[in-house]
This record gives structure tokens, sequence and C-alpha cells, in this order.
């Protein structure tokens, strides 16, 4: 995903890979960072070792600007035609750069590894290193199709990395966002569609080169964005005790027992029940979120999680942290 400075690689320029005739690198950068994107033609040294040998670089996209380049490259002298011929190169080459930039919907990834010298740090890259994993690993494909969905034919809004716009981090793996200047709630998660009970929410879908990363909700617009961060913020002193008063507080827990209720009169559980999964609203209100999510320790106890006994459990320690008695 971008940050809001940049939402696509910027051209930088070209050069040919070593003594190559015909592979080209071109540079971008994209927030402040710089990376290539290589261009392998398999008929100089440079690019043979890169293009795969089953790979029909001949008729592919590249192979075939790239070719037309070399045929542009053949020196014949000054004059117009030799200037037209350099126009004709630059045009090509920023094509082809383009449709790169195109094709790298996601800023690169580096492994790093901190080596001492001396008396500083230093970073060395891990490139070829596989044994690290992915902090955010796409939702398994079998996930996708116990919920009957499918990419090519969904209703839901798909959008790339690149054009999700990070506005912030709210909590965990949850985050505002923008798209096409609209604002959502991005979550990222490898049970995102596990409980098909929380899909009425859901605007839209995350998919980069290598799968599902995560979710687009509608954004409901708050002060805080949860219960236990207003509390805690009254508890300590950087929110006034106004913010929850005893009169908001009777109504939280009255909104929250409603909403409960009515989850259950559709045959849906909460399960993940805490503080942190009720936003107050900019109107003053509860709002239960993540319901049909996962259990967290210390709310309800792993053997009545995903029961009416944990149901009530976590209600009632929700109530205590709002200073309501049962």
């Amino acid at each position: 995903m971008s940050s809001p400075e940049n939402t696509r690689p910027q051209y930088t320029g070209a050069s040919y890979v070593r003594h190559s005739v015909s592979s080209i690198v071109f540079g971008f950068t994209l927030n402040n960072v710089r990376f290539s994107i290589v261009a392998a033609s398999p008929n100089d040294e440079a690019g043979e070792a890169l293009v795969p040998a089953d790979y029909n670089f001949d008729d592919s996209i590249e192979g075939r600007i790239l070719d037309e380049i070399l045929d542009l490259s053949v020196h014949d002298g000054d004059g117009p035609w030799h200037t037209a011929k350099q126009q004709a190169t630059r045009r090509l080459k920023k094509q082809l750069a383009d449709l790169a930039a195109d094709a790298s919907s996601t800023p690169p990834t580096y492994t790093l590894q901190i080596l001492s010298e001396g008396d500083k740090l230093t970073c060395r890259t891990l490139d070829d290193f596989t044994g690290i994993l992915e902090r955010h690993p796409p939702v398994p494909k079998e996930s996708l199709r116990a919920v009957e969905l499918d990419l090519d034919t969904t209703d839901l809004l798909v959008v790339k990395p690149s054009h999700v716009i990070l506005v912030r981090h709210l909590h965990h793996l949850v985050w505002k966002v923008t798209v096409d200047g609209e604002e959502l709630i991005c979550k990222a998660s490898l049970d995102l569609f596990e409980h098909a009970s929380s899909w009425g929410q859901v605007e839209g879908i995350i998919q980069s080169h290598w799968g599902v990363i995560g979710i687009l909700l509608s954004y409901i617009p708050h002060k805080y964005h949860s219960l236990h961060a207003l509390l805690t913020s009254v508890e300590e002193g950087t929110a006034a005790p106004s913010e929850a008063a005893p009169s908001l507080r009777q109504k939280w827990a009255r909104q929250i027992r409603e909403t409960l209720a009515g989850l259950h009169g559709l045959g849906i559980l909460w399960r993940d029940l805490k503080t942190h999964n009720v936003l107050i609203n900019n109107n003053g209100d509860a709002v239960v979120l993540d319901f049909g999510g996962g259990n967290t320790v210390g709310w309800v106890d792993n053997d009545k999680y995903a029961t009416m006994e944990g149901e009530e459990q976590g209600l009632l320690k929700i109530m205590e942290a709002l200073g309501i008695q049962a």
C-alpha cells in the first residue's frame, strides 16, 4: 500500500544492463525509495541468464519493444534521420517504462540484515533469502472458495495496493484509508472471510499480485476508534471525564446490549466481545464492530468461545469496564 506522498512509481531514466546491446534497466522512485526494473533480452550476455529457457521472448510485449529499440540503435551518421531515431528510441523506452511501472503494483520489498562495522551498524540486502515470511500473507484460496468469492465476477470493488492511500493506523491490522477519495477502513488478516456474518460492511477487496491481502470496510466517522481507547484516555487524564460521563456510559451499555440482542435474534454471535470492538461515533453512539471474529484472551474463556455463555461472559466484562452494574 502507498503512503500519501506518492501513489505511482516515478520514472527516472533508463540504461543498458552492463555491456548488453538489448537488455535495459529502468530506474524508478517511490516514496523516496529507489528501485530498478529490468527488461531482459536473451540476445545479449546480460539478459540471457535472466530470461527463462521456455519463455517466448520474440512474441512478448517487452520483446517486441526491445527489438524495435535495437533496430533503431544502428548508427548511420548524423542528420535529421538520426535525430528522429533518437526521439523514437526515447519514446519506446518511456513506453516500456510506463508498462513496467503499471506492472509493479506494489513497492518492492527488501529484506535487510544489520551487521556491525566498527562502531556503527550497517545493512546488507538478503535478496535471495527466502526464510522470512511475509508479514501479511494472502488469504488462503480455500478460504475464498468457502465463501464462494470469485475475484473475476464479484460485485465488490477489487483494488490494487497502490490505489489504497494510508491515512492513519487505528489498531493492530486496521487502518483508515482512502480509495479514489472515499474514506474506508482497511483490515488485513488471514481469516478475513472465515466468518461470513461480518460481510455486511465489506465494500471491497485489496488484491496484490500474490493474492487477497485485505478487505475494505465502510468508514464510520468517529472521535475515538474504540471504547477501550476512550476509557483509557479518560483514565490517563488525556481526555476530559465528561467524554465518558456516567450518562454516556449508561447509554453505551444500553446500545451494546440492544445490538447484541439483535445479533442473537439473527442467529449471529459477536464472539470477539471486548471494548476494543466498540466504536464511539461522532454522534456519541456506541457501534459494535467485528462480530464473528476471533477470541481475545481475558474477555471470553476459550471453552466458552462461540457459545451463548461466552457472549454473556464477554458482555459482563464490557459492562464492568464501563462501571455499570449487571
